[in-house]
């Protein structure tokens, strides 16, 4: 691990009171919440394999639950849980917290607190959660899975408008308003089909959280202020030296992070142990467009050579 990880505090959470009142009542929380305020799912056969799913920077733990059902189904033990301050989890006591070292810090209790931290167990995590699950096996490379399924990762996307975002502080409250003002329209970017009964469930799903967690977007607004986003090269340089199988799936049409240059750029840093697979006619969210190909594909994959 970093010397930067070894000092910093476990991460602490502030309880959200609104979410503890009436408003649950329209929003129920569907699984556990641990001491530090992480809420999660552990579902599946008690003596399946592990597999852990970490969502995106403005989702939270319900966009896996077809995924997960499907997984369930062929014997597989699905952790879901939400990044701090998104779903049902509590916020950050801070907004540093919302860096990368914040969120090692939060997926580490979780999984100590759990007892899984030393378990066999496969990966699969999109957009920023793609980020995350690097930067988290660089620090505790120890609990490395045999398999990683990275879905349109972040981490090594251009850094676009990310870079003067976060050097404008002066407008950070102005900025922050007109973003959340147009979380329709983003929502909406994520699909290339914007119809069906899938994209009208994701669109549900994120309304939800909007309107019942007060803390959600503030937790997307300063994870993209303060975690790495771009840059995290020599983490995924490490991570691929690892013993593991990588399998990278992408939207071609992916507007949120786009696939050129960042697929290649993770291509080159697990050119030994990777498989892709690129979706035409499909965004951001194509495991959210297509669940059951996505499934179909991930599960092939987890139970293929390297399992």
């Amino acid at each position: 691990a970093s010397e930067d990880h070894k000092r910093r505090p476990t991460l602490r959470h502030q309880t959200n009171p609104s979410m503890s009142s009436a408003a649950n009542q329209h929003w129920p929380q569907p699984g556990l919440k641990t001491a530090a305020g992480t809420h999660y799912l552990l579902k599946g056969p008690k003596d399946g394999r592990i597999v852990l799913c970490i969502h995106g920077i403005g989702a939270y733990s319900a966009c896996f639950d077809k995924l997960a059902a499907a997984l369930v189904n062929e014997g597989y033990q699905v952790l879901q849980y939400d990044l701090m301050g998104r779903g049902w989890s509590d916020a950050a006591t801070d907004n540093v917290h919302y860096d990368g070292a914040g969120h090692v810090d939060q997926l580490h209790q979780l999984l100590t607190d759990l007892k899984l931290h030393d378990q066999p167990k496969d990966i699969i995590a999109h957009s920023m959660g793609g980020a995350l699950a690097a930067l988290y096996l660089d620090a505790h490379p120890s609990t490395h899975p045999s398999k990683l399924v990275l879905l349109s990762p972040a981490g090594l996307m251009k850094p676009g408008l990310i870079k003067p975002l976060r050097a404008l502080s002066c407008m950070h409250g102005l900025i922050k308003e007109v973003l959340k003002s147009g979380q329709e329209g983003a929502w909406k970017q994520v699909f290339v089909v914007k119809k069906g009964d899938n994209f009208e469930a994701m669109m549900q799903m994120q309304r939800d959280q909007l309107h019942n967690n007060p803390h959600s977007f503030d937790a997307f607004f300063q994870s993209a202020l303060h975690f790495p986003l771009y840059g995290i090269d020599e983490q995924a340089s490490r991570v691929s030296k690892l013993p593991l199988s990588t399998l990278i799936m992408w939207g071609k049409q992916d507007q949120a992070v786009p696939m050129k240059p960042s697929l290649s750029r993770w291509e080159q840093h697990f050119a030994q142990s990777v498989q892709t697979e690129v979706w035409d006619k499909a965004g951001h969210g194509f495991f959210l467009e297509q669940p059951e190909r996505a499934a179909t594909s991930i599960i092939g994959f987890l139970e293929g050579p390297g399992a």
